[in-house]
This record gives structure tokens, sequence and C-alpha cells, in this order.
């Protein structure tokens, strides 16, 4: 298995607060498709400390994304049927429309993944700088000032600044998209997957540069992937989604060194090792996820579970809290772990026990 270090370690952590600036509880959201309701996020419940980077993993469809466009209250064609989303403390399922604008932005910010879609091509790329300033009644010379610094720090050449998006490379555009992303100094960022549509080596310095913001301005991030390698590179903590649930929740090192959900071993086991030459196949994950017009109403990853029996299709399952050394606790969703059914796995020596 590939050797993994969090970039984030002891000294990063000293910067987080206790203080819990977005707190979710039981989230759901659903889609109407075809005549049948689609359950994209089912009853999520998770926290965010103040200067902590929070990574979200899972695969394509999962849920990740709405997730983070129901936190926004951006959703298209969703509606969040029950739950709660508490932001310094504020409901924001409470708010009207009027009030979430003056916090999108300026409180609360999301870097798309497609970052075409994000600028005007017929716009230069300063309008967009100023438009966003003027839009929250804070363009004056010290923020432009404070804006100069950032692209430098992006790395966007100054001199292009009155060229328009489709003028740049796929990679500056992303980073555009960051800077404007940061000029209002949000206190919550939500990155959806905003490295994937680049090439390897773009992707690898625009990872880079995103990292050394986050340690300098000490930002507070919600990083949506599909790749778990990057979050070991970048988050504190990491959230496991699979088929529109947290299955597993845990500090970075733990989730690398003592993965507890099938899931969360499998996509580590899946991580190429560049420097094991013995190991000539990837491991894969078999089968598919679940049809989530059709959920079982138990484990949604009972199917493709190397250590799945009979009753786990069949048993709702409980969030179980197990015994760490995280600060911030270990959680996982899974029947192996319930007091009343752990005894049934006991077979299971590769079990990390509660």
């Amino acid at each position: 298995m590939i050797s993994l270090i969090p970039f984030l370690g002891k000294e990063d952590d000293m910067l987080m607060s206790d203080e819990k600036i977005l707190i979710i509880k039981d989230l759901t959201v659903n889609y109407p498709v075809d005549g049948n309701i689609i359950r994209a996020v089912d009853k999520v419940s998770l926290f965010l400390n103040s200067g902590e980077v929070l990574g979200l993993v899972g695969e394509s469809g999962c849920g990740k994304s709405t997730l983070g466009f129901a936190i926004l209250r951006l959703l298209k064609g969703g509606k969040i049927e029950e739950g709660n989303i508490f932001f310094k403390g504020n409901n924001l399922l409470k708010m009207s429309e009027k009030e979430m604008q003056k916090i999108r932005g300026s409180e609360m910010s999301m870097i798309f993944q497609a970052s075409q879609n994000a600028l005007n091509p017929l716009q230069k790329v300063s309008d967009h700088f100023i438009d966003t300033l003027k839009f929250h009644k804070k363009w004056n010379e010290t923020t432009w000032t404070e804006i100069m610094q950032l692209i430098d720090q992006l790395e966007i050449p100054k001199s292009r600044l009155n060229d328009h998006p489709f003028q740049f490379s796929g990679g500056m555009q992303q980073r555009i998209v960051i800077a404007l992303t940061l000029i209002l100094k949000p206190e919550l960022i939500i990155a959806d997957e905003p490295t994937t549509a680049l090439d390897v080596l773009v992707q690898a310095r625009t990872l880079e540069i995103l990292k050394e913001l986050i340690k300098d301005l000490n930002l507070t991030v919600i990083y949506i992937t599909h790749d778990l390698s990057v979050v070991s590179n970048i988050a504190h903590r990491v959230a496991i989604m699979y088929a529109g649930q947290i299955v597993e929740i845990s500090d970075t090192s733990i989730i690398f060194k003592k993965p507890a959900h099938p899931y969360t071993k499998a996509l580590i086991s899946a991580i190429p090792d560049v420097k094991d030459k013995e190991k000539k196949n990837l491991a894969f994950i078999p089968g598919h996820p679940p049809d989530m017009r059709n959920l079982p109403e138990g484990c949604r990853f009972a199917e493709r579970c190397p250590y799945a029996i009979s009753i786990c299709e069949k048993t709702v399952l409980k969030d179980v809290h197990l015994t760490s050394t995280s600060k911030s606790g270990h959680l996982i969703k899974c029947l192996m772990y319930q007091e009343e059914y752990s005894h049934l796995f006991n077979n299971f020596s590769d079990k990390y026990e509660p």
C-alpha cells in the first residue's frame, strides 16, 4: 500500500480553532427524476472547525457536490427535505434568498471545477474582479492592492489582466476562479474538485499553490474530490461518502493508517504505489454503486463488500463512534462495529477494533 503523509501536521493543527464554524445535522436532499425520488444526500451530519480543511471523498454520483451546493443553497432541481445547516450559529435554511445573497461570496464561497463555465468570456479578467468587489461594496484602492498580492501568489501574470478568459489555458482559468473566490476573504470555502479537469503537471502545481494559500490565509475549506491521494496532502480530517451517506469520518492520519470501513479500505488499496515494482495489477472495487432509486434498507456497500453477511443489506445501520486518538472523533457506519452484531464478524482479523 502506498505511504501517504498528510501535508498538515501537528504544527498546522494548532491553527485550527475549536469553534465550529459549520454544523450540518441530518441533512437530506432529494431529486425528482422520471417519477422517482433520488435521495442524493441521506441524513448527513458533520461539523467543520474554524481554520480546518475537511476532505470529502467518494465516487462520482455519491452526493459530494450536492452536499456542497446545498450548503450554499444553490441546488438546481434538488430539494432539501429535512435537516439543518448552521453557519456561525445561524441556520442557513431559515434565511431568505436576499440574506443568502449577502453571505455568498463575502462569507462563504465555492471554487467550481468547470472554470470555463464560471467566467464570462466577454469580460476582461480585471472586470471580473472589479464587478465582484463592487457588487459586495468592497471596491477601493487598498482592496485592489490586496488583489495584486493574491494574483502574485497564484502566479497569474499581471500583464494579462486585460485579456479575456478564453485567451488563458485551463489551468490559468482555474487560478483566476480561485482568486475570485478568495478576494472577499470568505470564512468558508467549498472547493468542488478544483483541479480535476487539469493535466497532471498543472494539477500538481495548482494544488501546491492552493495548499500554500490555505496555510498562509488560515482558510476553512471543504475540499471535495474522488482522489484520496489529494486529500492526504491537504486535509486535517477526511469524510468518506458512499451512496448519499457519510460512512466514515476521522483525522486524515487515522483514515490512512487505520481505515475502519470496508469501502475506505478498498479506496486506499486502489491507490497506485509507484515505488512498488512488484505490484503489477491495480486493486479495484468490484461491482457498481447501488441504484439510487432502489436502495437497500441496510448497508449500501454490502453487494461490493468482502466482509458482508446476509443481514447487512436488511439491517438499519447506526453511526458508531470508535475509540481512537483523534481529537475530533472517529465515526463509522458499518454493521461490523455495532455492538449487537459485532460478534458475527469476529472471524475478520483485520477489523479495526473499537
